[in-house]
């Protein structure tokens, strides 16, 4: 046998041993787990490469037949944990085996409504040595109003526990798994994830060293009440009527924002760089103008319906209580709000969470929606859901960090509430830029949609997008390795650079990059470069 030949045999033999003895040891703690008010439901162990078949997740969060990617030779654990008499949540640990686990863990949050456990996050953790954790925070299924009906725990699940539980239960699990403490315990989450980790880091302060917080829908029920509100606003649910605005025209409206104010930037690539710095007067977009034909064109009660769509939220006593939406960003939250002729929201989280969460009542609909149904649920506040608390001080102080991202493209939650709330923590803690961002950073990605997608370069390493592109895992090019970076060495992110790929095929060819800067610092066209370059944009 020669030298290579027995080199390779060990090398097999060993690697065999390693993953005999970490079935073992999956099979084993799945059979001796000590977690108070835990219940093991599966325990498997996965090799590198291979296939998670996940059957029973429901139709709402991808199922029946989702799969996922074991990106590491992995223990995969799911539990379910008693929260109260009448409630639990359903947690999943994915483990790298020993000598791949790099100390730390990382915890995913949901996104709408819950009920659907982060397996991309959960892939992408995994594959960087994370011991990885999900939770379903209280139900089972993104779409739905039932499991909120008479079931005030697991509103609270959902609203403020499910995160808190899934932080203590993880670094327990580690401990038994590994026989060590987690060195560092971070967190990812977008939408309601980012939500979910402002809260947490509101509530429980010690819960986690670092938090990537994407979209944050801080004031939640706000930013959910808000399509009902615009619905109204542009005719709605009054199909036939002078004043409502059909969806077929929104995209020529929102085309002519663009045109208008794309160039200022001195940039022409289809986006608005900072749209809460413009006002748009849709009576350029009148009948007889000539800008829009015949059957995209504005009647002047639609004009004042398209000028009410894009003023801020007001309470029921008058007072601003969310920014205006943003010009150039897609407006289906709103306007798709019909189906075969007949008045219905396509935003269902409105329906579903008022009806069983708010007013628990089966028949209620949203149709006469109005502001005083968005205060009635801030006054009642089911769950503490709505994680607008800027008192960030224990967190602040302890040392967490914070990274948070928002495309200024968001249609979902209106990207000036992460500025509002970022002003608003500052003024709270009554500390100064510097202090800021000594623990919270926040970047703007002009062009970007909800969490990810967009004209724009987008991918920054975002919370819920699977895979991450391996060869651009740094500080610069990935929010979650900047953030372990400041975390862990101190550095804190100036920039970071986003990437745009044909086809937006993470790892694919690569047509552009920008540099995006920590709020207030915006990202700014140098004049000179070539704009699909990250060199070529500056921090102003």
């Amino acid at each position: 046998m020669s030298l290579s030949t027995l080199s390779l045999t060990v090398f097999l033999g060993v690697a065999v041993r390693l993953a005999a003895c970490s079935t073992d040891k999956c099979a084993s703690l799945g059979a001796q787990i000590l977690v108070p008010n835990s219940t093991i439901l599966m325990h498997n162990y996965f090799l590198n490469g291979t296939t998670i078949d996940l059957p029973g997740t429901v139709e709402s969060c991808g199922g029946p037949n989702l799969k996922a990617n074991a990106t590491a030779n992995l223990c995969r654990l799911v539990f379910t944990i008693t929260t109260s008499p009448s409630s639990e949540i359903q947690l999943e640990a994915w483990l790298p085996d020993s000598h791949n686990w790099n100390g730390k863990v990382l915890a995913t949050g949901n996104g709408g409504i819950g009920g659907c456990i982060d397996y991309a996050t959960m892939q992408n953790g995994v594959g960087l040595g994370f011991a990885s954790f999900g939770t379903n925070s209280g139900h089972n299924g993104s779409i739905g109003y039932d499991f909120f009906l008479n079931q005030p725990e697991v509103i609270n699940d959902f609203g403020h526990r499910a995160i808190h539980i899934e932080a203590g239960f993880s670094k327990e699990l580690v401990h038994q798994y590994y026989g060590a403490r987690a060195t560092k315990t971070y967190y990812a989450g977008c939408s309601t994830g980012g939500r979910q980790g402002f809260q947490t880091a509101h509530l429980y302060p010690e819960d986690f060293d670092g938090m990537l917080l994407g979209s944050p829908g801080v004031d939640w029920l706000r930013v959910v009440a808000s399509k009902g509100i615009l619905a109204r606003r542009i005719g709605w649910p009054y199909l036939n009527s002078s004043a409502y605005v059909r969806p077929e025209q929104w995209p020529a409206i929102v085309e002519a924002q663009i045109r208008e104010f794309d160039s200022l930037d001195g940039v022409t690539d289809g986006i608005i760089d900072e749209p809460t710095k413009h006002r748009f007067d849709p009576e350029s977009l009148v009948c007889g103008t000539g800008l829009l034909n015949s059957s995209r064109c504005l009647s002047p009660q639609q004009v004042e319906s398209v000028r009410r769509a894009y003023e801020p939220i007001v309470s029921a006593s008058g007072q601003i209580v969310y920014p205006a939406f943003e010009l150039g960003s897609k407006t289906d939250v709103f306007s798709e709000n019909q189906e075969n002729g007949t008045a219905r929201l396509s935003y269902t989280i409105l329906e579903d969470f008022w009806r069983g969460a708010v007013f628990n009542n089966t028949d209620w609909t949203p149709e006469d929606f109005n502001e005083s149904d968005m205060d009635f649920a801030v006054s009642v506040n089911p769950g503490q859901v709505n994680a607008a608390e800027k008192d960030l001080s224990s967190f602040y102080r302890r040392g967490g960090k914070i990274i948070s991202y928002h495309g200024r493209n968001d249609e979902t939650v209106t990207s000036a509430l992460s500025e509002q709330f970022f002003t608003g923590v500052q003024a709270v803690l009554n500390i100064t830029l510097q202090d800021m961002h000594s623990f919270y950073r926040l970047f703007f990605l002009p062009g970007m949609h909800h969490c990810s997608g967009g004209l724009s370069p987008w991918s920054i390493g975002n919370a819920q997008k699977y895979p991450y592109d391996k060869t651009l895992l740094d500080s610069k090019h990935n929010a979650l390795m900047a953030l372990v970076n400041w975390v862990e060495n101190g550095t804190a992110p100036e920039i970071i650079i986003g990437t745009k790929y044909e086809n937006d095929i993470i790892g694919g060819s690569i047509t552009a990059q920008r540099t995006y800067c920590s709020y207030p610092m915006v990202s700014r066209w140098d004049g000179i470069g070539d704009g699909n370059l990250a060199t070529s944009w500056e921090c102003a």
